[in-house]
């Protein structure tokens, strides 16, 4: 899952199956069904550390869709190097700083008392008359 933010440009790094150094990628949105083809040159792949960083590709992302991507070797799309999803979000995330996606941020409140104490209500037995 590669999570981006819905800016103008995005960039993000992927382990293909197959290095190349022109790929065709196509995007199709979950919600609408609505797919963008883009083709990959040496302005937007470079190769290091047995990665592909993708760059400097105008992807118009809407927040809080969920998309699927693909990226084949060959024109026809018949080779496929990789497969991926990709999620839209504003929200900051820095992993290294337990800052992670939550799926209901801003929806609710959560209550900080620190009011722990509680009433136990206890029965009184009452014994039954052996008959």
């Amino acid at each position: 899952m590669i999570l981006l933010k819905p800016q103008a440009t995005n960039r993000f790094t992927i382990i293909p199956r197959e290095y190349v150094t022109t790929a065709f990628m196509t995007i199709r949105d979950d919600s609408t069904n609505n797919t963008k083809e883009h083709t990959l040159g040496l302005l937007n792949i470079s190769i290091s550390n047995d990665s592909y960083k993708i760059q400097n590709l105008i992807l118009n992302l809407v927040e809080g869709h969920f998309y699927d991507l693909t990226l084949y070797s060959d024109a026809e799309k018949t080779k496929l190097i990789y497969k991926d999803r990709i999620f839209c979000t504003i929200q900051e995330l820095n992993q290294l700083e337990n800052q992670y996606y939550k799926i209901n941020k801003d929806q609710y409140t959560t209550y900080d008392g620190n009011n722990n104490d509680y009433i136990v209500i206890w029965e009184k037995e009452t014994k039954r008359d052996n008959l």
